[in-house]
């Protein structure tokens, strides 16, 4: 900004132009659908209000619900464990298939580019069509049970019961989300200098040797960045959830943070309790990505 009001040669202060006019668009898309709402969030968590009349101030009574186990607090609490379940599973699991997929596509075989598009198609795929991919292969009459029929096995109703439907949901987000990590990893693992692995090889050290002790420590970087943007994307899970439980069902098993923050802000209209709760998934999202920049410099 001090470029602004500072005498500048005749070309720079062209390209200062030129730089507010292209950043101008994301800076006003920021202010109106980014900062302006998280703003008027935050007001509205010390209000209650329903979209008709006037919001009325309670105070700090939205979130004291929050924390009431006797009362609201029950269900936050299930939404906050159930998001919290799926994404120890879920994340660890991407990262592990996804680093397992980039070692195998960093191989030099004909035709890897269509291997490599075929891992990563299913990370393209809209929430609504994974949701209704996984409900033909894990209905009640899904692909899964009548393979499982054929050697005589009873498949559950995997989104239906609560003791599976959990593991169901984990499976699909394992599935969208390692493409991603598989590509984010093989960039990685593309981009370590050619003469470190030469010389690990000089040295004696086998393929398990040389991908534990060489490409592993040198991917540490992309492991981190990999660790963050999973967990962040796990813990706003939302459409695909909503579309395959019908609202976090049954019982509840599946009512992740941000479908309790949808339930209560657009079915119940209210609009208070609901900004809190955004408001706690947003501490909990910057709480976990702390933890983990602090816990990178062991790692």
């Amino acid at each position: 900004f001090r470029s602004l009001f500072a005498p500048l040669p005749v070309l720079q202060r062209n390209e200062e132009r030129w730089f507010w006019f292209f950043i101008a668009p994301f800076l006003v898309g920021f202010l109106l659908f980014a900062l302006l709402p998280l703003i008027a969030s935050l007001a509205l968590s010390f209000m209650d209000w329903n979209l008709r009349g006037t919001p009325k101030i309670v105070g700090l009574e939205n979130y004291a619900d929050l924390v009431n186990l006797e009362g609201k607090g029950r269900l936050v609490l299930k939404a906050f464990s159930n998001t919290v379940m799926i994404t120890v599973i879920a994340v660890p699991l991407q990262l592990a298939i996804g680093m397992a997929f980039a070692v195998l596509l960093n191989q030099r075989v004909r035709g890897m580019a269509i291997y490599r598009m075929a891992f990563y198609l299913p990370t393209v795929v809209s929430g609504v069509a994974t949701a209704a991919l996984w409900t033909w292969i894990l209905g009640t009459e899904g692909l899964l049970n009548k393979g499982l029929a054929l050697i005589g096995v009873d498949g559950p109703a995997w989104f239906n019961e609560p003791e599976s439907v959990r593991w169901g949901i984990v499976f699909m987000l394992v599935w969208a989300g390692t493409g991603g990590m598989t590509l984010i990893f093989l960039a990685g693992l593309q981009g370590i200098d050619r003469t470190v692995l030469e010389a690990a090889k000089v040295d004696g050290a086998g393929p398990i040797a040389s991908l534990l002790r060489v490409r592993l420590p040198l991917l540490s970087p992309t492991i981190f960045f990999s660790v963050v943007v999973a967990a962040i994307s796990s813990l706003q899970t939302f459409d695909s959830v909503y579309i395959l439980t019908k609202n976090g069902g049954p019982q509840d098993a599946t009512r992740t943070i941000v479908i309790h923050v949808y339930d209560l802000g657009f079915h119940r209209f209210e609009f208070g309790a609901s900004s809190a709760a955004a408001l706690l998934l947003l501490v909990l999202t910057l709480g976990v990505t702390l933890a983990q920049f602090a816990l990178q410099r062991r790692y």
